[in-house]
């Protein structure tokens, strides 16, 4: 085998798009951005239906139960998942430029190998697990078979973030939108047909989410599979052939992608979930409610820089494979002259209605929940402001250097977490979200920083 088959990954192909005027390209941001923030948008408003039915219906104290299962099975996933999308995002750039269909299929027939197995390997984890665990969660031991319905759910996901990669780097916006709404609309409906029937309650939901999973794993697998046959002639079959084991030191960069984010994901998940954990061992159930609805409701406002980020995710990797820094620096600057005054005007008028819609829509039971939310929402409107910053971190490969802040945030804040939890309760637990999402996206924007000064001087012609 030749070298330069086996350095694929490692020495990128410059063969790439036409650049195009950077006021172009944020418009084709911004429109590829309507599509998933559209499907997004759907899904976020339906995902708030669906904790609207499931708050009201079943009170503080249940809907912490379903909360504390809810955070326990994600963190049982992200300890043995990877996060595929990235790293395959990254790779198909140059794979699809350099024409090589062969390793194309076999970094697409990696990740859908390790996300089958891994995802597998996090459900006999929750399963040997809960019977222990369980007596120190809200629920207790008789909410067992929920974990286990609701890990069932999540291993029918499988198909879900290789899907998306392939979709985004064919540009199939409309299809990532139409999934993104339609699953949250059959869990959504599920819902209200429970509701209405007076059927609603742990037991049922937890079924609805496993159905609606198992639907989902067929549909997305379709998609995959269509995708793949009309944008890079691949089968199923053709995957099944092409070599993963013998030619899995063509791809090391993306393996190296994978473990950064693997263990990233490990810390960035006990982050986002060790919360509710742990705010359930020291105070109630109904605190527990409270504190993950206005986390709840706090996450659905970040899912609008998400959603953009992923679409700029792939511009950004085009422009540093290509090396044109300057535009990225020219585009980034254009963002932040129109997006940030808008983020920070709807940052503002969120914290004032907060109080009155969560007692409006959720009610007077829920009030305790404001705190979090006005807290979640100023610390969530900078991180929307900055959506941006990830993605280029990123495309510039510094995922080793994110797993770093990653691994920091996990070293200081976990510890700090039980401490204010166990002290202040719901406050505590706020304050330590609040921190640790404003800490690591400034540590993540000292590089790209850094990055872009240099092309601001070479543009210059500084030296």
């Amino acid at each position: 085998m030749s070298a330069h088959s086996r350095g694929a990954l490692t020495e990128p192909s410059f063969k790439l798009r036409k650049s195009v005027p950077v006021s172009s390209s944020l418009r084709s941001l911004f429109a590829n951005g309507v599509y998933l923030f559209g499907g997004s948008a759907a899904g976020m408003g339906l995902a708030l239906l669906q904790t609207l039915i499931l708050a009201r219906t079943l009170g503080p104290a249940s809907f912490g139960v379903w909360s504390g299962v809810q955070a326990y099975v994600l963190v049982a996933y992200s300890l043995c998942t990877f996060r595929t999308s990235e790293p395959v995002t990254r790779y198909l750039v140059d794979l699809r430029h350099r024409g090589d269909s062969g390793l194309l299929a076999v970094l697409l027939a990696s990740a859908l190998a390790t996300d089958m197995v891994t995802r597998s390997l996090a459900l006999l984890v929750i399963a040997a697990s809960v019977p222990w665990v369980a007596s120190a969660l809200p629920g207790g031991t008789g909410a067992v078979p929920l974990y286990l319905l609701i890990g069932g759910a999540q291993l029918c996901g499988v198909f879900d973030q290789v899907w998306f990669s392939v979709a985004r780097d064919l540009g199939r916006y409309r299809a990532i939108a139409a999934l993104n709404a339609g699953f949250p609309l059959l869990r959504a409906g599920g819902l209200a047909g429970l509701w209405l029937t007076g059927t609603l309650t742990l037991t049922s939901a937890a079924w609805l989410m496993l159905l609606v999973g198992l639907a989902q794993v067929g549909i997305t697998g379709g998609f995959l599979g269509r995708a793949m046959a009309e944008g890079h002639r691949l089968t199923a079959i053709g995957l099944f052939r092409a070599g993963v084991l013998r030619r899995r030191r063509e791809i090391g960069a993306f393996w190296g992608f994978m473990g950064a984010t693997f263990f990233s994901s490990i810390f960035s998940s006990l982050i986002k979930e060790a919360d509710t954990l742990v705010l359930g061992f020291f105070r109630s159930a109904e605190d527990v409610g409270c504190y993950r609805l206005g986390k709840s409701l706090a996450a659905a406002v970040l899912r609008v820089g998400e959603m953009l980020g992923l679409v700029i995710y792939q511009d950004f990797s085009e422009l540093v494979v290509r090396r044109n820094m300057a535009e990225v620096r020219q585009r980034v600057l254009l963002l932040c002259r129109t997006w940030l005054p808008l983020v920070a005007v709807g940052t503002v008028v969120g914290i004032v209605i907060a109080r009155p819609a969560i007692v409006l829509v959720f009610g007077a039971a829920y009030e305790p929940a404001t705190l979090t939310l006005q807290v979640l929402l100023a610390a969530g409107g900078i991180l929307t402001m900055l959506f941006w910053v990830r993605p280029m971190v990123l495309a510039l490969e510094l995922y080793w250097y994110t797993l770093r802040v990653t691994l920091v945030q996990g070293v200081v804040l976990l510890p700090l977490n039980v401490v204010l939890c166990q002290a202040y309760g719901v406050p505590g637990a706020t304050a330590t979200l609040a921190f640790s999402w404003i800490a690591g996206c400034v540590a993540l924007l000292w590089p790209v920083l850094s990055r872009l000064s240099v092309a601001a001087c070479r543009t210059e012609g500084v030296p």
